[in-house]
Formats: structure tokens, sequence, C-alpha cells
């Protein structure tokens, strides 16, 4: 797969009446992200956004160099030894793929590295604990609250006693949620089905196997986030609702709702870390981000439960969160 390759650089051009000179960025940033997706996209705009607020602007005081593997993991040590060629003050690694790549791939250990989202950074060896950075690594995590998102299927389902999730063994993050839903499941009373998925081919197939489940629950999953399409047709076909981790999908009636933390705040998080680490905060010394319960927000798909002749119950009549 081709790898698409995007470079931004700005420059100020100051016109005055006895000539013009050229003002440019004081730093750039590297943006390594896996691939286009609404959900990661958000999270690169709310970086710059988060960058801004911290005083490095765009176009002004920062320059950003853009580069995305398609979701091709094959091109991922190239896409990034590339982005490192071109001599950046700070990289933002997108998806923890990209993050433990880049580990590994940048030669240059001063160049510090901010990351979102890490579902859990700790577990993936990019920091020693959430209070700190490593020397290198520091950035947001996307860890849901996989208490709020059972409750929230309860709610919105009432019976909601068996729930289904699809997950990558490949994937640190999968396996980390698939832990955190584990725990969450054992103390809600709550039957919990995990299948695995080691490639987007077998979807349909693992979806099936899901079939006897109340709700399926979608993680934030690099693999699986963007085959949504498949695993919603799937289910669909099985008459098995899926609640998602991310909005994508539940405003055009795919899927029945989401439960998510903000893509786009997990994002600016990680822009105000960048800002402080480009300010001289040392690494180690700028906290992980992690999202809390009141970080979530739900969203029900209106055209969805007009079709399945669906009502919203009491519980979240007032919630203000159909589309």
């Amino acid at each position: 797969m081709t790898m698409k390759i995007q470079i931004l650089y700005a420059a100020a051009l100051a016109i005055a009446p006895f000539g013009s000179a050229v003002q440019a960025q004081d730093k750039t940033v590297a943006l390594a992200n896996l691939g286009p997706h609404p959900a990661l996209n958000a999270v690169i705009g709310g970086f710059k956004k988060g960058m801004a607020d911290g005083g490095y602007a765009e176009g002004s005081e920062v320059a950003f160099e853009y580069q995305d593997a398609s979701f091709d993991a094959a091109v991922v040590a190239q896409m990034i030894a590339t982005l490192e060629a071109s001599d950046p003050d700070l990289f933002l690694t997108v998806t923890t793929p990209i993050s433990q790549a880049a580990l590994r791939v940048v030669q240059d250990k001063s160049i510090p590295i901010v990351f979102a989202p890490v579902t859990d950074p700790v577990d993936a060896g990019l920091v020693p604990s959430w209070d700190g950075g490593s020397d290198r690594f520091t950035g947001a995590s996307n860890l849901q609250s996989m208490e709020t998102v059972f409750a929230f299927a309860r709610d919105l389902l009432g019976d909601a006693d068996t729930v289904g999730i699809l997950f990558n063994p490949g994937d640190a993050n999968d396996v980390v949620n698939v832990r955190y839903a584990e725990r969450a499941a054992a103390e809600m009373g709550i039957e919990l089905v995990t299948v695995s998925v080691e490639a987007t081919a077998d979807i349909p197939v693992r979806v099936d196997a899901l079939k006897d489940t109340d709700v399926i629950y979608l993680i934030p999953s690099s693999m699986l986030q963007p085959a949504l399409p498949a695993v919603a047709a799937a289910a669909r076909r099985n008459g098995v609702p899926v609640i998602n981790a991310s909005p994508v999908g539940v405003e055009d009636g795919q899927i029945l709702a989401s439960m998510s933390v903000s893509w786009f705040e997990v994002g600016r998080q990680a822009g105000l870390r960048a800002a402080r680490i480009l300010d001289g905060e040392p690494v180690s010394a700028v906290d992980v981000y992690r999202p809390s319960p009141e970080d979530h927000s739900a969203t029900i798909s209106a055209r969805y439960m007009e079709e399945f002749g669906m009502t919203l119950p009491d519980a979240l009549a007032d919630c203000g969160c159909t589309k």
C-alpha cells in the first residue's frame, strides 16, 4: 500500500514599505499517524489546538510535518525514519502501534515524543507510571471507564447482561481493553464474551460468534475502528446492537450508540503537554493525561432507534444525547 505523505511547511511573510522578510517558525513538530480516520483526525486537530493554547500556533510559532501509514504496518518504520530525517523538535505519535514503533525506530534519543491516544502507556512500555513521563515519552490516554460503558448499556437496553467484545490479540491496546473489561464485567455481574480477530477479512465470521450476546462493545482498536462498517453490517444481520468507543457511525444510523471520551480533547491534552516540553520542561516531569468518568459522553442514534422500533428509556430521557 502506498504511504500517504503530506508535508506541511508554513512561513509568515511580513511585507513592509521598503522590502520584505521571511519569518520562520521557531519549532517543527513531526506528526506520525497510523492512517486517516475521523477519530484519529480529531486527535490531531485537538493536538494542534492544545499547542496553540500553550503558545505554539501553527503558521507562526510552529510548523507541522505530517505523514501517515494508511494502516499499513509494513511502512511504519520507513515513515518514522523519514520524519526523523527532517530534524523535528518533537514527535506526535498517533496510536499505540506508532508510538511503540517510534520507541524502536527513532535514533536521536534527545527528540521528545508525545503520544495520543495510547490506552495504557505503562502496559505498552512507554512510561514507567501515569504520574510522569519517561526520559523520552509522555502524552495522553484514551482509556475508557468500562464501568461507565457497561452501566450505559444497561440503561439504554435494559437487558445487557451479556456483552461481546472483538479484539486483536496482536495489539497491546486491545489486550489492555479486554483486561479492563473483564475486571468491570466481573464486578458488575456481566458475562463477557471475547472473540479475537487477527485480520479484517475475518470480521463477519467473528461477529457471528457474538450473535447470542445482548450488545457488542467496539473498543478503540487500531484494526477494528477503521472496519466499523463491516462490524456494523454483521451485527445488524444478527440483530445485535453495537455501542462504539467513538461517535463515528452513530449519527448516520450504522450503529445504536457510543460511549466515548472526546478524541479531540485527548489530542488537546497531548498538545498542551507538547507545549510544556517545548518550553523547556523535562519530559519525565510531564504527567500522562487519563480521562475521568466525567470526561465520557453518550451519543444515541435516533435513526437506528426508529429503524428498529426502539424508544429511549426513562433513565436516558433527559440525556440530550440523541442525534
